[in-house]
């Protein structure tokens, strides 16, 4: 009876640290996306017209199949191709590594990772 109690104790230990730290790091992501009005300034000024202020697309971006930033699709790609996209551009989206800085490059990700459909963490680290 002692064993099974010991068992179940530490098990439960371990789930509550996990969910625990799991919170945590949401709390973080979300103060940091929060802290980050470049991000969002930056978003608005250059990718705003296509994308949407939500990441869904406008009118214009669907007619250059502007991708739906919200999406699994997009936020499941890692942090460098998602970099590389912006910077570089793809398909009918230009790059924008000659009219903004890197840390504005590293600011609109935090941003996108943002606009995920149903969530307002950033995703992919």
């Amino acid at each position: 009876m002692k064993r099974t109690r010991k068992l179940w104790l530490a098990a439960f230990l371990t789930v509550t640290a996990g969910l625990l730290i799991v919170g945590l790091v949401g709390l973080v992501n979300v103060a940091a996306a929060e802290d980050n009005p470049a991000g969002a300034a930056v978003f608005k000024s250059k990718c705003q017209t296509c994308h949407g202020a939500d990441g869904a697309g406008t009118a214009v971006g669907k007619s250059l199949n502007a991708a739906d930033l919200r999406s699994p699709q997009v936020q499941s790609k890692p942090d460098a191709e998602l970099i590389q996209v912006i910077s570089d551009g793809k398909g009918n989206m230009p790059g924008f590594k000659a009219s903004i800085t890197d840390d504005e490059i590293h600011a609109v990700l935090a941003h996108v990772r943002t606009l995920a459909k149903g969530d307002s963490t950033p995703k992919k680290k």
